[in-house]
């Protein structure tokens, strides 16, 4: 329930961690003398109990779980309605509302086609919609042995598959994802080919010497800046995919996940060459859809889709961990980002209550911000109501050529 808590395992040498939770009780006695993991856990998780997003989860669960606004109570209520986890899930998606899911196929916890459809089953009739993501495809391909040709081929037939057949896990895909900008900071589109073989075969020498330093050294940005022009290149291409065929491609443009995001590369302003795209003097646009709202750089996101008329605002993310600060922030991106280009999400990941409190919370401080504008005469009622259909579900609909 915290993004504090991701990087738990990275406090203790490799493998330790893991070998905790696993282990019985002999086994993490030896390792909490040798590490003190379950104090330093317990250090994390106490400060994430701290919060008043937990605070007021807490409360929403309670209500609709009918029981005492207690963090025991809402845990004894929720593990007793999840042994019928799959009814479960279906009751929250039904009591929040939700008609679409866009799932990242690239962060699914493991699961394979069945799982994933067997979780869409839960949900119906909320509609799962596969996004296919480019990391995912380039992180099989580039853990392999292979020169920048072979791995322009071999992506662009997944990417064909993806898009064009049900080569995304099985399903169609309605359009694509890159994680690139938390890794390299500063993007900019690459179609030299030759200039990213340069910097592939260079990357390609030092890994076979044992020479290129882990992803999760201490100086982070070294791993991704030896491939710097390879990883370009080939999100250039995957997002040339996209825009041959009008199909959004989302960039990861908040919050960083630390330590695997960077957080000092998460400016969205440094996406502002891919949303422009220019190739021989003409700028061409694709609809890129910056997601996770920036956070926290909110405006900037803002005023770069204020800017650029193929540049999409989305609020995954915000929604729900930024909770009752979504009124703010919806009040600050109205300001400047048309009504027609901002797009619901709900960042949910891990836990299915993350949908339904995004649903809620966001409908909630969503009508609060537009009555700011009808009660002092910006915005007529009429035209409050038509801009939260635009932002909750009409311009995803549009943006993602989804079928009524």
């Amino acid at each position: 329930m915290a993004l504090s808590a991701f990087p738990l395992a990275r406090y203790f040498p490799s493998g330790v961690y893991q070998r905790w939770r696993s282990g019985d009780a002999s086994v993490r006695t030896g390792l909490d003398a040798q590490h003190d993991v379950a104090r330093t856990r317990d250090r994390v998780l106490s400060h994430a109990r701290e919060t008043v997003f937990f605070y007021y989860l807490i409360k929403e669960l309670a209500a609709f779980l009918d029981c005492d606004p207690t963090f025991e109570a809402v845990i004894e209520a929720r593990n007793g309605r999840g042994r019928d986890y799959a009814a479960y899930m279906a009751a929250l998606f039904a009591d929040a509302n939700i008609e679409n899911a866009m799932l990242d196929m690239g962060y699914r916890e493991g699961m394979d086609a069945d799982g994933v459809a067997r979780f869409e089953a839960a949900v119906a009739p909320t509609r799962g919609r596969h996004i296919l993501r480019v990391d995912s495809i380039l992180d099989g391909l580039m853990n392999e042995d292979l020169g920048i040709d072979e791995i322009e081929t071999r992506m662009m037939r997944e990417i064909e598959e993806g898009l064009d057949g049900t080569g995304n896990l099985g399903a169609p895909s309605y359009g694509m994802k890159s994680y690139l900008l938390p890794r390299l900071g500063l993007l900019k589109p690459l179609f030299d080919r030759a200039t990213a073989r340069v910097s592939w075969d260079r990357f390609r020498a030092l890994r076979a010497r044992d020479a290129v330093p882990a992803a999760d050294a201490v100086d982070r940005d070294d791993y991704w800046e030896l491939q710097r022009d390879a990883l370009r290149y080939l999100h250039s291409l995957a997002l040339e995919a996209c825009l041959e065929r009008d199909m959004p491609m989302q960039f990861h443009a908040g919050d960083g996940e630390a330590p695997r995001g960077i957080m000092r590369n998460q400016d969205p302003f440094l996406m502002e060459e891919m949303v422009r795209f220019e190739r021989d003097g003409v700028m061409r646009m694709p609809q890129v859809i910056l997601i996770h709202a920036g956070y926290p750089l909110v405006g900037r996101a803002a005023w770069l889709t204020h800017l650029y008329a193929n540049c999409h605002f989305e609020f995954s993310l915000a929604a729900p961990l930024v909770h009752h600060g979504m009124l703010r922030l919806f009040l600050e991106v109205m300001e400047v980002v048309p009504l027609s280009k901002i797009l619901f999400g709900s960042d949910a990941y891990h836990l299915p209550e993350f949908y339904w409190l995004a649903a809620k919370w966001g409908r909630r401080f969503l009508a609060e911000a537009l009555a700011v504008h009808v009660d002092a005469g910006i915005l007529t009622r009429g035209e409050a109501i038509a801009g939260a259909r635009m932002i909750l579900h009409g311009n995803n609909r549009r943006l993602y050529h989804l079928e009524t």
